[in-house]
């Protein structure tokens, strides 16, 4: 049983470094090019046709609305979606399932003297324990939305790492059950 309790350690710190490198990581800003070409019309009647080619007789008509035509565009397309969605709220109450979990589970194995709280900084009470889990949950929530608003593709690390962190703390007390 050792040998997967330092497993899920390993992953977790490995997930964890990840976590860390990922919420300093700047998002670029994409903007349209200057030299980008941009779909327009020409219209111009029959007898302007006929007539004179000087620039002056076409006029230039865009196919797009005014501030598309203007060189900025400020809608981004329908198919992406930045708000937190059902994988979002799933990997984060599986975070906090998993922290109130294993606080329970520590708490059993305090009351049957059969094992103590690995971590030197948490409380000994089970309302300390919540709340100061309730508060990296928290934490943990937030800078993942912060990602998955800004479109990153690591919003996961933060929910994932709190989840398998905890579930090596529920493993612990099941296997001091």
């Amino acid at each position: 049983m050792k040998a997967i309790h330092e497993a899920m350690l390993s992953v977790t710190i490995v997930m964890g470094s990840w976590a860390c490198s990922a919420q300093q990581a700047l998002i670029p800003f994409q903007q349209l090019e200057r030299a980008a070409q941009l779909p327009a019309r020409v219209s111009a009647t029959g007898d302007e046709m006929a007539g004179s080619y000087s620039s002056s007789s076409f006029s230039m008509v865009s196919a797009y609305p005014e501030p598309f035509a203007a060189g900025v565009a400020l809608a981004t397309p329908a198919s992406i979606h930045h708000g937190p969605g059902s994988k979002f709220f799933l990997l984060n109450a599986l975070h906090l399932g998993m922290a109130v979990f294993d606080v329970e589970m520590t708490q059993h194995c305090i009351a049957t003297h059969k094992c103590r709280e690995g971590n030197p900084l948490m409380p000994s009470s089970a309302a300390g324990q919540l709340g100061v889990n309730f508060a990296l949950v928290s934490y943990g929530s937030y800078s993942s939305y912060r990602l998955k608003k800004r479109g990153s593709p690591l919003w996961w690390v933060s929910p994932t790492t709190g989840a398998v962190a905890h579930g090596v703390g529920v493993a612990t007390g099941l296997a001091h059950y």
